[in-house]
């Protein structure tokens, strides 16, 4: 038990226990700040997220198809299949084309916000070309990202660590919450 206590007293007196103390106080603040991150995200979407690795193949655009149309009707959004279908597919073709690594599917709703979005991420970090103007009708390529402009209501490129995510958003209906109905004296209620 002395040694303990000299133990720990040497490491006061050298100064070297304030400074870790300090180090892991800084760790588990910002360990903090990230769980309050994550659960204000969490609340905004209600937990209305899907995250589904594809794989580097031409399969991995019906597959991202069959993500969407199931999980779009599992939420109640089956009104928006056709549209984030195809800019999905247009999205996933173009990692499969001018990207390399894996490709990872992420698509969330907001019932705060009202929005889809839907996220395609892979390991190149270069941005697709957003000033490129649409294909010509004698062109075989380059419809894809003119497709997501049009279609989408906002749409983006960001750099990751392990390379980019290109996203889109599409409106959705807001949840309606029942008027609360105050009877007024001498009226029955509904």
């Amino acid at each position: 038990m002395r040694t303990v206590i000299r133990t720990r007293c040497v490491a006061v007196r050298e100064g070297v226990l304030f400074p870790l103390c300090r180090l892991l106080w800084r760790q588990a603040a910002t360990a903090a700040a990230r769980v309050a991150q994550l659960a204000r995200y969490l609340r905004r979407t209600r937990g209305k997220v899907i995250s589904q690795p594809l794989e580097s193949h031409v399969r991995a655009v019906p597959h991202a198809r069959r993500i969407i149309r199931t999980e779009l009707a599992r939420w109640g959004l089956t009104e928006h299949v056709e549209i984030a279908e195809l800019l999905v597919s247009e999205l996933v073709t173009n990692a499969l084309q001018h990207a390399w690594g894996p490709i990872q599917l992420r698509m969330s709703h907001s019932l705060v916000n009202r929005t889809l979005r839907c996220d395609i991420a892979d390991g190149c970090p270069a941005a697709p070309p957003a000033d490129r103007p649409p294909a010509r009708a004698d062109e075989d390529h380059g419809r894809g990202l003119h497709l997501v402009d049009q279609l989408s209501n906002r749409w983006g490129a960001r750099h990751t660590a392990a390379g980019k995510t290109v996203w889109f958003e599409l409106r959705t209906p807001g949840s309606r919450a029942r008027p609360r109905r105050h009877p007024q004296p001498g009226c029955d209620p509904p």
